[in-house]
């Protein structure tokens, strides 16, 4: 995981800088500033793990959970949070300066040391988060989790199993609904709003043999005897597919159009991008118009979707 440097403002003045003047810096919270093109530059996960650190260089016992055991564990989010999450400390405030505190502990076996900062387990923290967030928001860290072996399912309940009794229903949900075939937060979030719509399961990483070898897919459902392949477009891979290639962002775009007329050689393809994850009715109207049946919408948990 990429990081940013945090410098405190005595360091800086000893080198001569003025953090206040200074438009290279941008203050993360009072007296630590990280360089403005590092935070630019970087991943929603990545500036929120600046204020992570820069939280725990303040408050150096505290216990970070939720999304800030996320950031720190590596695990991604998509969205980041308004605030930086503690948990534990009977004797720290609800909520102050950027962080809220939750006074309910953690078992001590559940408590891991990440970059020397310490923070719910992975399966504490996923079991958490399952619990007092929407699945959208959920899955994704859920997927990340088990696609790449951190933690098996069992482990979580376990976990959660060891947690308050609020929202379990929800949170099974999620932990039921996760999968690890999922390969970022837009083909996670994408699932979950499929499922919401009542639309069928897709089949995950779906390959296709052409004439030019095979090709995968995000996405696919049989219809009829016809297959409809579904791709999520996060709109940011073309720059990282050039710079794996050696090649421009147009070249890549190029290449992607290439392997998309392949692809609906061989079977209709319906492509999406987050503005459609985010609000369902768009995908919704996608997903119609190609011909995949739809049930009643639905709503578990009181999850609602927007209007």
């Amino acid at each position: 995981m990429d990081d940013i440097e945090i410098v405190g403002s005595h360091a800086l003045r000893r080198l001569g800088s003025e953090p206040a003047r200074d438009a290279s810096l941008t203050r993360i919270r009072h007296g630590l500033y990280a360089r403005t093109d590092e935070l630019v530059a970087a991943s929603v996960e990545t500036r929120y793990r600046a204020r992570v650190l820069a939280a725990a260089a303040i408050r150096p016992g505290a216990i970070f959970a939720l999304e800030s055991a996320l950031a720190m564990h590596g695990l991604p989010f998509g969205v980041e949070p308004a605030y930086v999450f503690t948990t534990g400390d009977a004797n720290t405030p609800g909520s102050r300066a950027g962080v809220r505190n939750s006074h309910l502990p953690i078992p001590e076996r559940h408590v891991d040391a990440v970059g020397g900062v310490r923070v719910s387990s992975i399966a504490w923290t996923l079991g958490d988060v399952a619990r007092r967030r929407l699945p959208s928001e959920a899955v994704p860290p859920l997927d990340a989790a088990l696609r790449d072996g951190r933690v098996t399912k069992e482990q979580i309940a376990d976990a959660l199993g060891r947690q308050s009794r609020a929202n379990r229903k929800r949170a099974r949900w999620s932990l039921a609904f996760a999968d690890g075939l999922s390969e970022s937060v837009g083909e996670s979030r994408s699932r979950v709003a499929i499922a919401l719509l009542g639309f069928p399961a897709p089949e995950l990483q779906v390959e296709v043999a052409t004439a030019e070898g095979v090709l995968r897919s995000d996405f696919g459902w049989r219809l009829d005897g016809r297959r409809l392949l579904g791709e999520f477009d996060g709109m940011v891979k073309y720059g990282a597919l050039a710079a794996a290639a050696g090649r421009t962002g147009a070249q890549a775009l190029a290449m992607e159009k290439a392997r998309e007329d392949r692809l609906r050689r061989h079977a209709d393809v319906v492509r999406w991008v987050w503005a459609d994850v985010m609000r369902p009715e768009r995908l919704e109207r996608l997903l119609r118009d190609r011909g995949l049946p739809q049930r009643d919408r639905i709503l578990p948990l009181g999850v609602r979707l927007p209007d």
